[in-house]
């Protein structure tokens, strides 16, 4: 869109407006590990990674607005497109997860070619480590500032925001729940009034660091990819996450375990054998970022 304009009016300038936007935000989990463990190949690891991610982005009418080192964002809605801005993030982030799947199975094969004929040395299953990449994805949306800033120098195109930081703040809590994406509220609803495609499970209700009030946050499956029995183990999930908001969990502990699922781990551990404190008000306050 910077490019269709600056061509138009053959100048670019330092301005900006409101707009209602969604944000992607992904980021390479443990990332000062694999630059300890590669040193300057991290370059070329990141440059391989960029290469898919930024297509993907692109595909689903996004634009790049930033790479701050092992991280991503990226804007949707300043581009025409037949679905809806969160629509295409969504599909963006799980595309974005499934090329990174992809490279490291790629590394496993090669991984499995070499040890047929020897075992890997230590320094080499550093690397091997170091090369398995695994990202983490926050989709937030709403109003935003978005435009040029700097100076005639230098000026760069960006999007400022408290929407911006809410999605770089939910692709944080992915390590926590450990959950490939996770997105708002504001996505899950503008999303479901398009298509039935993703389905969306509440995770929790979190007052994030900075913040004075608890958010709900959802994980998209994509219900054409993804088996009913994996389904059914969300809706459980659910059910238990219900009892949890109020109070009772005793139930709650028990449908944690029926569940089977990781992130029910998160749950089982805050409670343990406790019941809930007298001034539960359901809300998970977050002391980091």
């Amino acid at each position: 869109d910077v490019v269709v304009k600056a061509y138009s009016e053959q100048s670019i300038a330092l301005e900006g407006s409101q707009r209602e936007l969604t944000m992607l935000f992904s980021d390479i989990r443990s990332f000062t590990y694999r630059t300890e463990t590669l040193g300057n190949d991290i370059i070329d690891v990141l440059n391989v990674h960029y290469n898919k991610v930024i297509h993907k982005v692109h595909e689903n009418s996004g634009v790049v607005g930033s790479i701050i080192g092992d991280a991503i964002l990226a804007i949707y809605g300043t581009l025409d497109s037949k679905m809806s801005k969160s629509y295409n993030a969504i599909r963006s982030a799980w595309d974005i997860t499934r090329v990174t799947a992809t490279l490291r199975e790629a590394m496993i094969q090669k991984r499995v070619e070499i040890e047929k004929k020897r075992k890997l040395t230590e320094s080499e299953e550093k690397v091997y480590q170091a090369v398995l990449l695994d990202v983490g994805v926050g989709i937030d949306g709403g109003n935003v500032f978005y435009g040029n800033i700097g100076s005639n120098e230098h000026m760069a195109n960006t999007v400022i925001g408290d929407n911006v930081n809410s999605a770089s703040r939910l692709e944080g809590l992915t390590r926590v729940y450990h959950l490939p994406v996770i997105v708002s509220e504001y996505i899950r609803d503008e999303v479901l009034n398009e298509s039935a495609r993703y389905k969306f499970f509440e995770i929790d209700t979190v007052q994030v660091k900075g913040k004075t009030e608890g958010k709900k946050i959802y994980f998209p499956i994509d219900s054409n990819e993804t088996d009913e029995l994996v389904i059914n183990k969300y809706s459980i999930f659910e059910n238990g996450l219900n009892a949890y908001y109020e109070g009772d969990w005793k139930t709650a502990r028990k449908m944690f375990k029926d569940c089977e699922l990781e992130v029910s781990h998160i749950f089982l551990e805050r409670m343990g054998n406790k019941n809930a404190p007298e001034d539960w008000n359901g809300i998970w306050t977050m002391t980091t970022k």
